[in-house]
């Protein structure tokens, strides 16, 4: 995907993650994510700090409103760009789309095991391959 937040543009692979559940769309980014992209957390505006349900247990996250727009890029197209919450979290290494962002980018998970999916306008015949994950 193509994020940008706060006057960069970063390529990252994340994780289409139905449930990671939301009203809007969402992208969790680790924290090793900003630092690496050369991102300052104060260049993002003022957070909410919000509870997450996650297998471990609730976590508290900051949570920017609208810091970011997100693309799929893939080699024959690019999908339209979304305006979505960024989350940090301090102990994912993959990002991770929520299920909001991903009916927004028009994904369809088709078997999220083997990592197939399409864009929603994609022929029939058309399966697209997930790559491999990238960890912070």
């Amino acid at each position: 995907m193509r994020i940008s937040i706060a006057g960069r543009t970063v390529e990252a692979v994340a994780l289409a993650n139905a449930g990671f559940e939301a009203d809007s769309p969402q992208l969790l980014v680790p924290y090793a994510f900003l630092v690496r992209s050369g991102i300052s957390p104060e260049d993002l505006g003022r957070p909410s700090v919000v509870e997450y349900d996650t297998a471990g247990g609730p976590v508290a996250m900051y949570v920017y409103r609208g810091a970011c727009r997100v693309a799929v890029v893939e080699q024959d197209r690019v999908s339209r760009e979304v305006e979505a919450d960024l989350v940090i979290s301090p102990f994912e290494r993959e990002a991770l789309m929520n299920d909001s962002l991903i009916e927004e980018l028009g994904v369809v998970l088709l078997s999220p095991r083997s990592g197939l999916w399409r864009f929603v306008d994609d022929p029939p015949d058309c399966t697209r391959r997930s790559y491999r994950p990238q960890l912070w």
